[in-house]
């Protein structure tokens, strides 16, 4: 295999920029309508699900929350998936009707109700799970669709339970809050587990806690149960994090160190590039800090209900 050197670089891409028959194709791209969302197929949940074969997409649920990140595998890590998928069927009462599982990831949790023996739907936009679930749960229904996006006409209290796993955080609070409303049968139970905002939370993921208990007691919910298992998660978290600070930065400086001094003005000409990589990869190891993470987030299961 050849090297990678500027002059390959170089000449690669005067070849798409001037040669003519280039030119259409690459018009082509310029005109694509750029992707505004990846809910319909998201390479990186596709990848986590390949390196994490369980069905799984979510942090798991670890007994031990003292567990150092350096004594984890990723066994570990797939056996805490699994019992947190495990204590959420628990909580199903209604083996009658039928149960949600809006966004059903890879279908893990899916396969846990169905050998539970319960009626589970799987609902996912994503392309790669929709394949991934209908190919290991072929009996099992799926709504191609977000949650806000379910044709109520066709689901209106179809399901005595709803599960929204690691979920709810991507769904528009009110949309969802609405949606659900219509979609449980009455009596019916959601069960949500999932992170929220701090009020001094510095990132932006999950909804702000206050935001969602003010919304679910102004559209009627009430919350019938509810267990805070953040030093839970934290474990995964832990390891994510160690994995990124101890190889995954240092890895990224040898690369950008090995290009400055093999092709110095290749270097010079990707800097600007290289460290936005390099920040954008430091942003992203701050979101699985665990510290920062027990400090702005806190993680719960709820049993919810509509008040009667």
């Amino acid at each position: 295999m050849n090297k990678l050197t500027a002059g390959f670089i170089a000449k690669s891409i005067a070849r798409r920029l001037l040669i003519p028959s280039n030119w259409s194709p690459l018009l082509r791209r310029l005109r694509q309508p750029r992707v505004r969302g990846k809910a319909a197929d998201d390479a990186s949940l596709k990848l986590y699900g390949q390196v994490l074969p369980g069905g799984f997409l979510n942090y798991g649920y670890h007994e031990n929350p003292s567990l150092a990140p350096e004594r984890m595998c990723l066994g570990d890590i797939e056996k805490a998936q699994v019992r947190y998928g495990e204590r959420l069927v628990k909580l199903v009462v209604d083996r009658e009707n039928r149960v949600l599982d809006s966004g059903c990831g890879m279908g893990g949790l899916t396969g846990l109700l169905s050998r539970e023996g319960l009626k589970p739907t799987a609902l996912t936009p994503n392309r790669a799970q929709i394949s991934r679930v209908r190919a290991d749960y072929p009996g099992v229904p799926i709504i191609e669709s977000k949650l806000e996006q379910i044709p109520l006409p066709e689901y209106r209290h179809a399901f005595g339970t709803v599960i929204t796993a690691e979920s709810f955080m991507y769904v528009n609070l009110a949309q969802g809050l609405a949606v659900l409303e219509q979609i449980l049968r009455p009596g019916g139970r959601w069960i949500l587990c999932d992170y929220f905002r701090v009020e001094t939370a510095a990132h932006k993921s999950g909804h702000r806690w206050t935001d969602f208990t003010t919304a679910l007691q102004s559209s009627g919910w009430r919350i019938v149960s509810m267990e805070d298992i953040t030093a839970n998660v934290l474990p995964t978290i832990a390891h994510v994090h160690m994995w990124g600070t101890r190889y995954g930065l240092p890895l990224m400086q040898f690369a950008a160190e090995r290009l400055q001094r093999k092709h110095p003005a290749l270097h010079y000409l990707l800097q600007d590039i290289v460290s936005k990589v390099q920040g954008q990869v430091q942003e992203n190891l701050d979101i699985v800090d665990p510290v920062i993470f027990a400090r702005e987030k806190k993680y719960v299961t709820l049993v919810i209900e509509r008040r009667v």
